[in-house]
C-alpha cells in the first residue's frame, strides 16, 4: 500500500512539472513560431508580388522591343525600289525573290511575306502558293496608338484571310515612288510562336504562367500548352504581378498589358517548408522537454518519496536515520538536510520527555521522602546522639549508635540530591574563570587522588576561559565528573583534563583510563538512578547534565583516547573537536 501510494504520488509530482514544461514549451514555440511564420509569409507575400511584378515587365519589355524591330523591318521595306514591281505585277519575280530572301533572312520570326496591289490581289509572296489570291485590308486591333506616322497597323486575321483566321499580321501601304500616292499593302505575317516562346523560355523552370493580353483584356499568347490560353485551375488561389506596355524608342505600343500568375501552393512552398521547420523544431523541443521534466520531476519525486517512506517508518519505530539524499539540486538538499535536523529535533524531544517523566517520578519520590522520611529520619538521628552522651554504653552499643547516626545522615544526603534533581537552583549568572574553578576543584580532590595513587594531568588550553556562570554550580558539575572518574580508574590511574577552544566558546573535557562505558549503554549515562558501581543512586550524572543545559551548554560521553570515558562540557560554541 506504502509503495502504491508513493507511485502515485511520483506520478502527480512528474505529471504536475511534465505538464507544466511542455505548456511553457508549447506556448513559447507556437507563439514566436506563429508570429515567425506570420510575418515572413507577409513578407515573403510582398517579395513574391514585386518578382511577379518585375518578370512581367521584362516579359513585355522584350515584346515591345520583338514588334518595335518588325515594325522597323515593314518602314525599311515599303521603301525598297523593287516594291515599285507591284504595279506591273511582278512579272520578273524579283520582288518575289526578294520577300523570299527576307522571311529566310529573319529565321520563323515571319510565317509569310507578300504584297498586293491597289485592287487587292496578291501579286508577289514568299510562298507563291499565295500569289493571286484576293487579300483586302482588314480592321486593326483596338489599341490606344495601333497606327503609326507610317501607317503601320496590326490586325488579326478572319477566315477569310489567305493565312486563315487567328494570325497576327503587320500592314503598312507602299508608296509610289512618283508621289501619287499608293500602289498598295506590303503584309508580314508574324510567327505568333516566337511570341509565345518569349513568355515559355522565360519561366521555363517555374510553374508561373505569363498571360499577353489585348487591350479588351483578351489572352493573346500564353506560356506553355497554347490550348489552355493561361487558364489555371478555376479553384486554385493564385498570386498575380502584371505590367502595362511602356513602349520602346518612339514606338509607344500597343496598349498591351503582361499578367504573370502563380499558384500560391508554389509560390509559398518556402513558407511552408518553413512552417514544417518550425512543427519539427516544435515536436523536438517538446520531446527534449518532455525528457528533462521527466528526469527532473523523477530526481525531486524519488528524494521526496524516500523521505515519505521514511517518515512513515519513523512513524512505526522501524527507521533511526533519515536516508541520505544526494542531487544536485539545492533545494531538494536543503529540505533533506532540514528533515533530518527536524528528525534530531523529534528524538531529542523525545529524549527529553523521557527525560521530564524520569524527574517528574523523581520530584515525586522527593516530596514524598521528604515529608515522610526526613522527620523520622531527624528523631532516629537525635535519639541516636543522646544515647551516645550516656556514660553506661559499652563500646558495641556506641558503635551501633554510630551506625545510626551515619546511616540517617547518608539517608538525608539521599532525600537533598533527589529534591536537588527534582527540583534545581536556578544558576546566578556572574562572570568566572572556569579554569580557576577548575584548580579549586582539584585542590578538593587531592587527597582522594592521592590515596589510589591517581595521576591527574591537566592541558588547559582555552584562550578565552571567563563564563558567565553559577560558580557552585560549575564547581559541582566538575567535582561530579572527577570524583566519577577517580571511582572508576584502578589505582595508579590516569586522568586528564583538557580545555579548548570550540567555536564561539570553549569546551573541557574530563577523561580517564578506566574500562569505560560500553556502547550499548551510552545514551542511558545520564538517565536518572543509571549507575554501574555498587553503592551509588545514579543521580550524579543526571544533576551535572542538568545544571550545564541551564547554562545553555550540552555534556556528552564517549570512548576516551586513554581507553576509558572521556564526557566533554561545551559552552557558547558548536560541537567542535580538541585539537
Amino acid at each position: 500500500m506504502a509503495i502504491l501510494s508513493r507511485a502515485r504520488r511520483d506520478v502527480t509530482i512528474r505529471t504536475a512539472i511534465l505538464r507544466g514544461s511542455l505548456a511553457l514549451v508549447l506556448v513559447a514555440i507556437v507563439l514566436s513560431g506563429s508570429l515567425s511564420f506570420i510575418e515572413f509569409r507577409r513578407a515573403f507575400k510582398a517579395e513574391i508580388a514585386q518578382n511577379l511584378g518585375n518578370s512581367s515587365s521584362g516579359l513585355l519589355e522584350r515584346i515591345d522591343v520583338f514588334f518595335f524591330e518588325r515594325l522597323e523591318d515593314l518602314r525599311e521595306w515599303r521603301r525598297v525600289e523593287l516594291m515599285q514591281d507591284i504595279q506591273v505585277g511582278d512579272v520578273d519575280k524579283r520582288l518575289a525573290r526578294l520577300l523570299g530572301d527576307l522571311k529566310a533572312g529573319h529565321g520563323d520570326v515571319y510565317s509569310a511575306l507578300y504584297c498586293t496591289n491597289a485592287q487587292g490581289r496578291i501579286v508577289a509572296a514568299s510562298d507563291p502558293g499565295l500569289v493571286g489570291i484576293g487579300r483586302q485590308p482588314g480592321a486593326p486591333m483596338k489599341a490606344a496608338d495601333q497606327v503609326n506616322a507610317d501607317g503601320v497597323v496590326l490586325e488579326q486575321t478572319t477566315a477569310q484571310a489567305p493565312e486563315g483566321a487567328g494570325h497576327y499580321v503587320l500592314r503598312t501601304t507602299v508608296p509610289n515612288a512618283l508621289g501619287l500616292g499608293n500602289i498598295g499593302y506590303l503584309y508580314a505575317v508574324l510567327n505568333w510562336n516566337v511570341v509565345r516562346r518569349f513568355l515559355t523560355d522565360d519561366i521555363r523552370d517555374s510553374e508561373r504562367t505569363a498571360q499577353l493580353l489585348d487591350t479588351a483584356g483578351q489572352v493573346i499568347a500564353t506560356s506553355g500548352d497554347p490550348s489552355r490560353a493561361g487558364v489555371v485551375d478555376k479553384d486554385e488561389t493564385l498570386l498575380t504581378g502584371s505590367a502595362v506596355s511602356p513602349g520602346y524608342q518612339h514606338f509607344s505600343g500597343f496598349g498591351w498589358r503582361m499578367r504573370v500568375v502563380e499558384p500560391t501552393r508554389v509560390a509559398f512552398a518556402p513558407v511552408w517548408h518553413l512552417a514544417w521547420v518550425i512543427m519539427g523544431g516544435l515536436l523536438f523541443s517538446l520531446a527534449v522537454a518532455g525528457w528533462l521534466s521527466s528526469r527532473l520531476a523523477k530526481r525531486l519525486a524519488s528524494p521526496i518519496g524516500r523521505l515519505t517512506e521514511f517518515a512513515r517508518n519513523f512513524r512505526r519505530g522501524n527507521a533511526k536515520r533519515p536516508p541520505v539524499l544526494h542531487t544536485g539540486i539545492s533545494e531538494v538538499g536543503e529540505l533533506s538536510h532540514a528533515f533530518a535536523e527536524m528528525i534530531d529535533a523529534l528524538e531529542e524531544s523525545r529524549e527529553h520527555l523521557v527525560r521530564a517523566g524520569k524527574l517528574a517520578v523523581v520530584g515525586e519520590m522527593a516530596a514524598i521522602m521528604a515529608h515522610e522520611v526526613r522527620t523520622p529520619l531527624g528523631i532516629l538521628k537525635s535519639s541516636a546522639q543522646m544515647l551516645e552522651r550516656r556514660g553506661d554504653l559499652t563500646e558495641q552499643d556506641r558503635e551501633l549508635t554510630g551506625f545510626i547516626v551515619s546511616e540517617t545522615e547518608r539517608l538525608n544526603r539521599l532525600v537533598t540530591t533527589l529534591l536537588e534533581c527534582a527540583s534545581p537552583r536556578p544558576p546566578l549568572f556572574q562572570p568566572h574563570d572556569v579554569h580557576e574553578i577548575i584548580e579549586h576543584v582539584l585542590a578538593l580532590i587531592g587527597n582522594r587522588a592521592e590515596k589510589k595513587n591517581i595521576r591527574i594531568e591537566t592541558r588547559l588550553n582555552a584562550r578565552q576561559s571567563i563564563l558567565a556562570c553559577d560558580r557552585e554550580q560549575m564547581i559541582q558539575v566538575f567535582l561530579n565528573l572527577i570524583i566519577n572518574a577517580t571511582q572508576h580508574v584502578p589505582d595508579g590511574g590516569w586522568i586528564r583534563i583538557v580545555s579548548f577552544d570550540d567555536g564561539k566558546g570553549f569546551a573541557v573535557r574530563v577523561e580517564d583510563d578506566g574500562p569505560g562505558i560500553p556502547s550499548g549503554v551510552l545514551d542511558r549515562v545520564f538517565d536518572p538512578f543509571f549507575t554501574r558501581r555498587e553503592g551509588g543512586i545514579g543521580l550524579g550524572l543526571t544533576i551535572v547534565q542538568q545544571i550545564v543545559q541551564a547554562h545553555e551548554g550540552e555534556i556528552e560521553v564517549a570512548k576516551s583516547a586513554l581507553g576509558g570515558a572521556a564526557f566533554t562540557v561545551r559552552f557558547g560554541g558548536s560541537k567542535g573537536e580538541a585539537k
